[in-house]
């Protein structure tokens, strides 16, 4: 209220053979038996579901209604009644084309998340998310956040705490990010802004290891929410990077339980761009989705042996195991350290820092000894070395080590701790 005031592993059993070629990569023949066309199937399930892609009115005449619900009186009455009389779903959709719009001003796109943040239709989060991407405006930025957290999502409490934390940040902006910290889940109502602040921490920490807010639901069935998704995981398939960016950039930021189920079917797909996508969005997002598989009981290491055989998608299927962070998976993964190409040592490497135990620590010292290795990869296994020995040199990186290539092992090394 105080806001709107404001404005070679382990194989599956019986899969000896090598995996087939798919259709178009080296002669036709068929794609290993495990890839179906799971997002095509999908779309056409949820083909008369999601939002409209229609709008019903046209953004302007949208952002007029919005202008005159603002100004109150007897214009806001009419106005008011005018957007209520719209489905909720259609009323969604055309508010998202506002904020989408780059003719939009900020206090225009400000009234559009405000009306979002009421709506309440779970399928506006993936188009909701990216606009994280998008907003530059500090002060939307807030509504955005506020508008997110009323869907579960805590993919814009970073752009909070900045606002809260920056001592120049335009007072509107901090003034209705100060309203919004009022009204955090968990929160007391009579919780002054000390409280505020130290509930955004937890929040924000809470976020950034399970994608998930305290008491949020695992799953949704919201069959529009889903086929949002769907739309947004058909993004990985274009050859224009844009959309490819924007579907990666959204589906690392909504909680565990509505993406990576989507993900780990897409990572299926007979399409080698769309299962590559999907597994590097899955090793992108990281510890989350291995904290995710622990609460629900799945089975991700049964899900990823077969396929460790798919050869086109080798090197990602290694990222999203060990990305993952699960200890179980380091047997599966050395192999490829041990027997696997030049780029497939690589990626064992990389994924084995991710996730390796102590069980590991032989082979990596040996496969350091022995092997012929990248700078990027002997530098992980340093770095997993000095994790399990602690008699072990320190990690010194290697000749020929890009700078950030450095720093992305260094992060993956500190965040050994937060291992699910």
């Amino acid at each position: 209220m105080i806001l709107r005031l404001l404005l070679l592993t382990v194989l599956a059993a019986g899969c000896t053979a090598e995996a087939e070629p798919e259709e178009g990569s080296s002669g036709t023949v068929r794609p290993p038996g495990w890839l179906h066309p799971v997002l095509e199937t999908r779309l056409q399930e949820h083909a008369a579901d999601g939002l409209p892609e229609q709008p019903a009115l046209p953004i302007r005449e949208m952002i007029d209604l919005l202008d005159g619900v603002n100004a109150g009186g007897r214009v806001g009455r009419m106005a008011e009644r005018e957007l209520d009389s719209l489905d909720p779903r259609q009323l969604a959709a055309d508010l998202l084309a506002v904020v989408e719009d780059r003719e939009a001003s900020a206090p225009q796109r400000v009234l559009a998340y405000d009306r979002l943040s009421r709506t309440p239709v779970p399928a506006i989060l993936p188009r909701l998310v990216l606009r994280l991407k998008y907003e530059k405006d500090w002060f939307a930025n807030t509504f955005l956040a506020a508008a997110l957290l009323e869907q579960g999502c805590g993919a814009g409490l970073d752009a909070l705490r900045a606002v809260l934390a920056t001592e120049d940040a335009d007072p509107q902006a901090r003034a209705a990010a100060a309203a919004v910290l009022g009204g955090l889940p968990g929160l007391a109502p009579d919780a002054d802004f000390e409280a505020g602040w130290r509930r955004l921490l937890v929040l924000q920490q809470e976020w950034e290891l399970e994608r998930r807010l305290e008491g949020g639901a695992e799953s949704v069935d919201d069959r529009d929410l889903r086929a949002e998704v769907w739309r947004l995981i058909a993004r990985l398939r274009s050859q224009p990077l844009r959309p490819v960016d924007d579907a990666r950039f959204a589906l690392r930021r909504m909680r565990c339980g509505i993406v990576v189920p989507l993900l780990l079917e897409a990572s299926r797909d007979q399409s080698l761009y769309v299962r590559e996508g999907a597994l590097q969005t899955l090793g992108w997002i990281g510890y989350p989705v291995g904290a995710w598989a622990k609460r629900t009981g799945f089975d991700y290491l049964g899900h990823f042996r077969s396929a460790l055989l798919d050869a086109a998608a080798r090197l990602r299927v290694l990222e999203a195991l060990g990305a993952a962070g699960f200890t179980e998976a380091g047997p599966m993964i050395l192999p490829w350290l041990r027997d696997g190409t030049f780029e497939e040592r690589s990626a064992a490497a990389d994924a084995l820092l991710r996730c390796a135990g102590v069980d590991c620590v032989t082979e990596v010292s040996a496969a350091l000894a022995d092997r012929i290795l990248g700078p990027e990869a002997r530098y992980s296994l340093e770095l997993l070395r000095a994790a399990l020995d602690p008699t072990a040199p320190a990690a010194s990186p290697p000749e020929g080590l890009a700078a950030g290539e450095r720093q992305r092992r260094d992060r993956w090394a500190e965040q050994r701790a937060r291992r699910p």
